[in-house]
């Protein structure tokens, strides 16, 4: 007696698989496409926050929040990934603005609908632009709100250097850390010739005014 097989469920359940990865691949390519415009706006709000045009950087940043949402119904299996680089450009630029406007309690994670890992990655990201603000103000003469700035760029180290060992699952946390750890030495380093500086200029001029 011959053996016959039906292939209808095999064929039916490849078909199923055929249409998952034709919508995974156009969702994966919108994701590419349109994750660079969000890289590309928040980069530009970076610049003008430099500049002092915070409210032109505010408009950039609410388009990249509305581009986010937007791609967020494009994450489908996996694809999260994808969407990851802008979401930390956005915090990376969002929580440096905030910190510009001198916000006592900067966003969390919900608040800017981005993912975890893309949070605590932008905010490290975000250290880099503080030495930045530090080195602008140091030149500007104004050693207060520098010192403010390094007590910010520390915490944000402190508080996030113990997911070091989560590096195995978020890829580049370890690295970014010791970048910063970097960036806050040479800042320190800056920042203590800057009060040297400042009090022997002070104390020379103590000494003119008393001769």
């Amino acid at each position: 007696m011959s053996y016959r097989v039906s292939f209808d469920n095999v064929q039916e359940s490849l078909n199923l698989f055929s249409n998952q990865m034709k919508k995974l691949e156009i969702n994966r390519e919108t994701l590419i496409k349109e994750t660079r415009e969000v890289i590309s706006l928040c980069s530009k709000s970076i610049i003008l926050l430099h500049s002092n045009k915070i409210l032109e950087a505010g408009a950039l940043l609410e388009k990249s929040s509305l581009l986010i949402k937007k791609l967020k119904d494009h994450v489908i299996f996996d694809l999260d990934r994808y969407l990851w680089p802008a979401e930390q450009e956005y915090v990376e630029a969002l929580i440096l603005k905030e910190i510009m406007d001198r916000k006592p309690i900067l966003s969390s994670y919900d608040s800017m609908n981005v993912s975890l890992n893309a949070y605590v990655t932008g905010l490290l990201d975000c250290i880099g632009e503080i030495k930045r603000m530090i080195y602008d103000c140091l030149r500007k003469n104004n050693i207060d709100f520098s010192s403010s700035l390094f007590e910010i760029m520390q915490s944000i180290y402190d508080l996030i250097y113990p997911f070091s060992i989560y590096d195995n699952i978020v890829p580049g946390i370890r690295k970014k850390l010791d970048v910063s750890k970097r960036i806050i030495e040479d800042v320190r380093v800056t920042m203590t010739e800057e009060y040297q500086r400042t009090a022997f200029l002070n104390q020379f001029k103590n000494i003119s005014n008393t001769a």
